[in-house]
């Protein structure tokens, strides 16, 4: 996936930086919150399946599934500000 980079353009560099290097960062991050959003859904989606075709006992075979699911949860959601501007 991604690299690790840091994000250069700071709120207080931000109308000094490089316009491109400011579009690419936010490009980039939005890229990585979609890819884990879409992941986060597909585990959704297996959970959901695996809830219906295991009905009495789901709670038993489906248990990996909502571990992993409440593991993702916190970091895959849309926050309000991107980090740069933070």
């Amino acid at each position: 996936m991604a690299e690790d980079r840091p994000v250069k353009a700071t709120r207080e560099t931000l109308y000094t930086a490089d316009r491109t290097e400011l579009y690419d960062n936010r490009d980039r991050l939005v890229r990585e919150k979609w890819v884990k959003i879409m992941k986060l859904r597909i585990v959704r989606e297996k959970l959901e399946e695996c809830y219906h075709s295991q009905s009495v006992n789901h709670m038993q075979n489906c248990r990996e599934l909502v571990e992993r699911y409440l593991k993702d949860l916190p970091g895959a959601r849309i926050s309000g500000r991107p980090p740069f501007l933070k």
